[in-house]
C-alpha cells in the first residue's frame, strides 16, 4: 500500500471539494441573513444545532465501524466487512426509532418560547422542530455512508458529499430570498431535504461499486455485536460529552442573553471553524491508514507522521493569528453589515481553535487504534464543567458570549495536554515490544 499516494490524492481532492463548499457556507450565510432577520436566525441556528444531536447519539457506531470496517477492509475480509455495515444499520434505525419517539414527547412538554427567548409563537417552533427533527432521524440513519468512504481510504468522497449538500442549500434559500416569504418552516425544509437526498445518492453510489459488501439481515451475527459494541460505547460516551461541550453553546446564549447575540457567536465561529475545517481535511485520510500500519506493525511510519503534523500546527498558529486580526473587516466585508464583534470573542475564539486543532492530531491516531477509555475520561471531565462554568463566566464575569467560548476551552484543554502524552507512550512501548520479539 502507497499511503503517501493515498494521502496525497485524499487531501488534495479534500482541499479542492472544501475550498469550494466553503465558499458556498459563506455565501449562503448572508442570504439566509436577508431572508430571515436577525432574530430569527438566531433561533434558527440553535434549533438546528439542538436537533443535530441526534449525529451525536448513534453510540459511537460510526466511529467504531469506521475503525472496525477499516482492519476488515485492510485483511480483505469482505464477509466480516458486510457484517460489520448490517449489523451497524440494524443498531442505528434501532437508535433512530427510539430518538424519534423521545424527540416526540419532549417536543410537546417544553416551552420552546421561553426556552429559545423569542417572540416567534411556540406553535411555530412546534412545527419547525417537529419537521427538522423527522428528516434529521431520516440523515441519521443514511449518514452513516460517511464511515464506509472513510474505511476505504476514500475520505475525500465524504467532502465531495458536503460539497453537493451545501450547493443545494445555496441554490435553494436563493430560491426562497427571490420567491417565498420569510419562514423558518420553509428553510428546515430546505436543510432536511437536502441532506436526505445526499444520504441516498452516496450509499447507492458506494454499494453499487462495493457489491461485495452490501448489507443484509443475514449477515447480521450476534457473537460479532459486542466487537463492534464495545469498542462503541465508549465512542458513545464520548460522543455524549460532545454534545455538552460542542452543542449547547448556543442554547445556554440565546437562554441568557438572547437569540440576536447567538447570531454574531454563530458568525464569528463559522468564520474562525475555517482553520479546523483545513486540519480535519488534511487528518481525515490518515485513520484508516493508522489503523492499517498499526495492523503491520509500522510503528515507525506513525512517529513521523504524528511528528509531521506537528510541525504543520505551527502554520495553523500563523492562520489563526491572521484570522484574528482581520476577523471584523473579513465580516463586514462577507456580510455587507457591521455586527460589532466584541474583541474578547475573538480571541477566545482563536485559542478554542487552536487548542481544538492540535488535540485532533492525537485524537485521530489513538481513535484509529481504539485506544479511547482515556480521551473518554477526559471528555467526562469537560462535560462535568462545560455548562455551569459558561454560565458563571457570562453571569458573574459579565464576559457575554465569549464566556461561552472561554468554557468551551477549559473544558477540552486536557485533552490538548494529555493525548499527545499518551500517543508517544503508546507507541514507544509498542515499538519497544517489537525490538523485544525481533531480538529473543
Amino acid at each position: 500500500m502507497n499511503r503517501s499516494k493515498i494521502i496525497v490524492k485524499n487531501v488534495s481532492l479534500g482541499v479542492f471539494f472544501k475550498a469550494i463548499n466553503l465558499i458556498a457556507v459563506f455565501t449562503t450565510i448572508p442570504l439566509l441573513l436577508n431572508y430571515l432577520d436577525t432574530e430569527q436566525y438566531g433561533v434558527w441556528v440553535t434549533i438546528f444545532s439542538i436537533v443535530n444531536i441526534v449525529f451525536f447519539v448513534d453510540a459511537g457506531i460510526g466511529n467504531g465501524l469506521k475503525t472496525k470496517l477499516s482492519e476488515a477492509l485492510s485483511l480483505k475480509d469482505y464477509n466480516l466487512a458486510k457484517t460489520y455495515i448490517s449489523t451497524a444499520y440494524l443498531f442505528i434505525s434501532g437508535i433512530a426509532l427510539a430518538v424519534l419517539l423521545i424527540g416526540s414527547v419532549l417536543l410537546f412538554t417544553i416551552d420552546w418560547q421561553d426556552l429559545f427567548n423569542t417572540t416567534i409563537k411556540n406553535e411555530e417552533l412546534i412545527v419547525v422542530l417537529g419537521l427538522i427533527l423527522g428528516m434529521i432521524v431520516i440523515s441519521f440513519v443514511l449518514n452513516i455512508f460517511k464511515s464506509f468512504y472513510y474505511s476505504a481510504q476514500q475520505s475525500s468522497k465524504v467532502e465531495f458529499a458536503l460539497l453537493i449538500y451545501q450547493l443545494l442549500v445555496l441554490s435553494s434559500i436563493f430560491i426562497l430570498l427571490q420567491y417565498f416569504t420569510r419562514n423558518l418552516l420553509y428553510v428546515a425544509l430546505v436543510y432536511g431535504i437536502s441532506n436526505i437526498s445526499i444520504g441516498v445518492l452516496f450509499t447507492f453510489i458506494f454499494f453499487r461499486k462495493n457489491k461485495n459488501i452490501q448489507p443484509s439481515i443475514k449477515y447480521f451475527k450476534k457473537e460479532k455485536v459486542n466487537d463492534l459494541m464495545g469498542l462503541s460505547l465508549a465512542f458513545f460516551c464520548i460522543q455524549l460529552c460532545m454534545i455538552v461541550i460542542f452543542t449547547t453553546d448556543n442554547l445556554i446564549i440565546t437562554n441568557l442573553i438572547g437569540p440576536e447575540e447567538v447570531t454574531n457567536y454563530d458568525i464569528v465561529y463559522k468564520l474562525f471553524q475555517v482553520v479546523i475545517t483545513i486540519s480535519v481535511i488534511a487528518q481525515d485520510p490518515f485513520w484508516a491508514l493508522y489503523t492499517d500500519a498499526y495492523q503491520k506493525k509500522d510503528y515507525k511510519w506513525i512517529k513521523q507522521t504524528l511528528n509531521r503534523l506537528n510541525k504543520l500546527f505551527f502554520l495553523f498558529i500563523i492562520l489563526t493569528i491572521i484570522l484574528f486580526f482581520a476577523s471584523n473587516s473579513i465580516i463586514k466585508f462577507w456580510l455587507q453589515r457591521d455586527l460589532n464583534i466584541p474583541r474578547n470573542l475573538l480571541l477566545f475564539m482563536a485559542i478554542f481553535v487552536l487548542v481544538r486543532v492540535y488535540g485532533i492530531i492525537f485524537m485521530n491516531f489513538l481513535n484509529s487504534i481504539g485506544k479511547v477509555k482515556l480521551q473518554m475520561w477526559l471528555y467526562i471531565l469537560g462535560a462535568i464543567i462545560n455548562i455551569p462554568i459558561s454560565i458563571i463566566f457570562v453571569t458573574k464575569f459579565n464576559l457575554g458570549s465569549s464566556g461561552v467560548i472561554l468554557g468551551t476551552i477549559f473544558s477540552i484543554a486536557s485533552l490538548s495536554i494529555i493525548l499527545p502524552i499518551q500517543s508517544y507512550k503508546v507507541l514507544k512501548k509498542k515499538a519497544l515490544e517489537e525490538e523485544t520479539i525481533t531480538h529473543g
